[in-house]
């Protein structure tokens, strides 16, 4: 390692002076004797006395220089020390007197380090400061979209509680669900959600007053507090939110699309039991806005809302008893038909069976009226079989018709209560022993939600019937928020495009991309596809040119009695 030119000369400068110091001792000491030989003779007494005078005034003089030397050194580490302490506090420009080289160098670069250390010390303080306050702002709000969080709004919710019991005050909460993110989700990735909602936050804000607490509390959800107001100017605002949703644009890929809320708002009162009440009643109202046609706003009114349901799950409930017990329940049939291309020789007709309940006067009612009442009471499992049953007696019953072993196959809709239980499978199995049906003919139907209501046995039982020849398809395909990502963990055999999708794609280019989209992803997995709810000739054209085989709808064919189904078009569904 080569020395520095200017540490070399500070370097010689230190070396002539220590050779300057070394160099008076032995001067004293050569003065010293010189004297004592002219004073003291040179006879051997006066030659002792000259040494030790000489020696002495040698020793002397190390002793006083060293003294000095000390003094001086203890002066200048006294003057680096000072500057390291008017560094560390700050004060970079304190006026400090010069030293000696090469110490004056060591004090230049001693200050230079403090100073660095220093300001890398405020530097690393200033990035703790950032990292607390970024740690406590994400804790109490989303880091999407920078709103409160769902833990923000439960301590306002407490204290707005507080003051409705204690003060009388009335507040209100509403409910906001986008509608169909999923669909931009799907069809251009969740950076374009996420996007949609960061650009929907001004659009939420506009809406309210600076008081007002909006917050996101889910993926697409979020809740508004309104504090200190009526029940009206509550409903009055999410009907604003509505509309200036509805009336702003999400752009995205050279697209623009037009975005929809559903809204539930409650009213918090003195009356109002607990948080989760609160939470509950906005969901159940949020709901009802979903299922009257979405893009709506629905008030939840306790008193009358509470009673109804109870009265209306006590009614279904005593009546799907009944339909269970005195054969009020019914199968209709409705055919899944060859799209692409005209059924192959040999290929077997499709139909899927659907549950219906029988009326006084003859009318059918759809599962959409009974089935919430039956999931919620625990009742899916005996429908399920009964409807398994019944669809293996109509098959035994058809096949004696026609005197052929497989005369068509059966697609039977299954849901995740059934899916999960542990005696399913030996319950399949002994009816295919029993009725003879061949499990090649039999696919049952699942939906996104019962796959996962317990992934592990879900799978179980899939694999288990699969091995047996019985196929298996994922119904209402799209609707859930992660549909392509289940299709990673269950084995199927095919995907049901969700009619959601395929009754718009005559009209609306989204609904044409996500089911093109669906189409050669299933096609990628090998997978087979079926496009519910084709209502016109329109609908099966554009089905046609995105390649999707199947298809099931009114264009179709209408859900009949088994023998209806059956003896139509010469015989074929």
């Amino acid at each position: 390692m080569t020395t520095p030119p200017r540490h070399k000369d500070e370097l010689n400068r230190l070396a002539a002076r220590l050779v300057a110091l070394g160099a008076i001792p032995i001067a004293v000491f050569c003065g010293a004797f010189a004297l004592g030989r002219a004073v003291l003779g040179v006879d051997q007494q006066g030659q002792m006395w000259t040494w030790m005078l000489s020696l002495g005034a040698a020793v002397a003089s190390v002793f006083v220089l060293a003294r000095r030397t000390a003094r001086v050194f203890d002066g200048e580490v006294q003057v680096i020390r000072q500057a390291l302490r008017h560094t560390a506090s700050g004060a970079g420009g304190a006026d400090l007197p010069d030293l000696d080289q090469p110490l004056e160098g060591l004090k230049r670069e001693v200050l230079a380090l403090a100073t660095d250390f220093h300001g890398k010390e405020r530097r690393l303080q200033e990035r703790l400061d950032n990292s607390r306050q970024q740690v406590f702002f994400l804790t109490t709000h989303d880091p999407l979209t920078g709103l409160a969080n769902r833990k923000t709004l439960e301590e306002r919710l407490e204290s707005a509680l507080d003051s409705a019991r204690s003060l009388g005050a009335g507040h209100a909460l509403v409910y906001v669900d986008i509608d169909f993110l999923h669909r931009i989700n799907d069809a251009f990735g969740h950076l374009a959600g996420d996007e949609l909602l960061r650009r929907l936050v001004p659009v939420l804000q506009g809406c309210l007053r600076p008081e007002d607490l909006i917050a996101r509390i889910g993926g697409d959800e979020f809740a508004v507090l309104i504090e200190n107001c009526s029940a009206d100017f509550a409903l009055q605002t999410a009907l604003r939110i509505r509309d200036a949703v509805q009336a702003w644009q999400f752009e995205w890929s050279e697209h623009a699309f037009q975005v929809g809320v559903s809204a539930g708002v409650v009213a918090i009162t003195r009356l109002t039991p607990s948080l989760s009440a609160i939470f509950n009643e906005a969901d159940s109202a949020c709901f009802a806005a979903k299922e009257q046609g979405r893009n709506r706003v629905v008030a939840f009114h306790e008193a009358q809302a509470s009673q109804y349901m109870r009265q209306t799950s006590r009614g279904w409930l005593k009546r799907i008893n009944d339909a269970i017990s005195g054969g009020a329940f019914t199968l209709l049939y409705q055919p899944i038909v060859a799209i692409t291309a005209a059924n192959e020789l040999g290929a077997l007709p499709r139909v899927e069976a659907l549950l219906r309940m029988s009326e006084t006067g003859g009318e059918l009612i759809l599962p959409m009226s009974f089935i919430p009442v039956a999931e919620r009471y625990d009742l899916m499992r005996s429908i399920d079989r009964w409807v398994i049953e019944r669809a293996f007696s109509d098959f035994r019953r058809l096949a004696r018709d026609r005197g052929v072993e497989r005369p068509a196959e059966f697609s039977i809709n299954l849901s995740g209560h059934t899916l999960s239980s542990p005696e399913f499978g030996d319950f399949v199995r002994e009816c295919f022993a029993e009725y003879g049906v061949p499990p090649a003919c039999v696919c049952f139907e699942i939906t996104e939600t019962a796959a996962i209501a317990n992934v592990e046995r879900a799978r179980a039982s899939i694999e288990a019937l699969r091995a047996s020849g019985v196929r298996f398809w994922l119904d209402d395909f799209g609707s859930g928020l992660s549909s392509f990502n289940y299709l990673k963990h269950f084995p199927v055999d095919g995907l049901k495009i969700d009619g959601l999708f395929v009754k718009g794609i005559a009209k609306n280019y989204l609904d044409y991309a996500l089911v093109e989209a669906i189409q050669k992803i299933a096609l990628t997995m090998g997978l087979a596809t079926v496009a519910e709810c084709v209502e016109s000739e329109e609908v099966a054209r554009k089905l046609l040119a995105i390649g999707v085989p199947w298809g099931q709808g009114y264009h179709l064919g209408h859900p009949r009695p088994l023998e209806a189904v059956f003896t139509w078009s010469s015989g074929s569904p």
